[in-house]
């Protein structure tokens, strides 16, 4: 994915150069591309033409490639000097891209995969943090996004530019909408990231008392969660080979590296008080649904509950009619 939109004006601006005849050389886009702008490095234009391509801005086949109706369009709205056009793109060429190619079918899904992470402010706006904003995915296209103005900074937040929000307004409106077959299987790789992070953490456990020396503990290790759900933690294990019963109680939570976000249900909270610096959460960071790292937290609700740098939530409270 290219980061910067000036890479479409010199893709766009080459292929218009090398026409002939209506067509223009791979091969001598290619080598004008990588000679004639600041950046000569050949991964760029691949994935400027790629885009291009994708987006209709040029065509392509055999014969080599052309612009498009869209793409002259869009060049003709460029700026120029001396009959050249200049390759930074004005406020009409952004707003023509914007309403031409990023937001229809197609590169539409990439700016519906942003706005996922998107709530709504008191007064209507579309926002988003700016620190949760910078742990997304997709940081070249939230860049691009930034640059056509479809997305405008604003304090400390990002937010949905206001000239946009009518034409986004039924597709934002569907984001949160969600089927009994999109929850399902939504809750099905929760479960399969559940399991292989406490898989995950059974090994570690075994594997740490182990190599202390506790080898009848850890051939005792316990996945409590796979018999009772309802205990308030996942794994029942030892702190060293003085332990003769299990004395450290681990609730598993997987998530992103960073920022480390989970939830603390109402049993889980209560099992904690009640186990004190016996109780532990072991967060395990995936990624690709694979661990990556562990982070290991002491007596949660007089440590991380605790600590300014975390915002805490429990969930959830029973409601009964008296």
């Amino acid at each position: 994915m290219i980061s910067e939109i000036q890479t479409i004006n010199r893709l766009l601006a080459s292929v218009r150069i090398l026409e002939v005849n209506g067509w223009a050389k791979d091969v001598d886009v290619a080598e004008y591309y990588t000679t004639q702008y600041i950046y000569p490095v050949r991964d760029i234009f691949n994935d400027a033409k790629d885009f291009c391509i994708g987006s209709k801005l040029i065509d392509k086949t055999q014969k080599g490639v052309r612009l498009s109706d869209i793409g002259r369009a869009y060049l003709a709205l460029g700026d120029q000097k001396n009959n050249v056009v200049l390759l930074e793109p004005n406020n009409k060429q952004k707003d023509f891209l914007s309403r031409r190619v990023f937001l229809v079918d197609g590169i539409l899904d990439l700016v519906k995969e942003i706005l996922y992470h998107f709530n709504r402010s008191s007064d209507g706006t579309l926002q988003l943090k700016k620190e949760e904003a910078g742990v997304l995915d997709n940081q070249s296209f939230l860049k691009l996004l930034l640059q056509l103005e479809i997305l405008v900074s604003k304090g400390d937040f990002i937010q949905l530019a206001p000239q946009y929000g009518e034409l986004l307004e039924k597709v934002v409106s569907r984001l949160w909408v969600i089927t009994p077959e999109a929850f399902e299987k939504s809750e099905a790789e929760k479960r399969e990231i559940a399991r292989i992070a406490e898989e995950y953490v059974m090994q570690s456990e075994r594997t740490r008392l182990k190599d202390s020396g506790a080898i009848l503990q850890s051939e005792r290790v316990e996945h409590v969660a796979k018999e009772n759900v309802a205990a308030g933690y996942d794994i029942a294990s030892f702190n060293d080979e003085g332990s003769t019963i299990p004395d450290r109680f681990i609730e598993v939570k997987a998530g992103k590296t960073t920022p480390i976000r989970f939830f603390f249900s109402r049993n889980e909270v209560e099992t904690a008080k009640r186990l004190k610096a016996k109780y532990f959460i072991y967060y395990v960071c995936m990624k690709d649904k694979k661990p990556r790292e562990l982070f290991i937290f002491t007596d949660p609700v007089a440590g991380v509950m605790k600590d300014k740098k975390f915002l805490t939530q429990t969930d959830t409270y029973e409601i009964s009619e008296k």
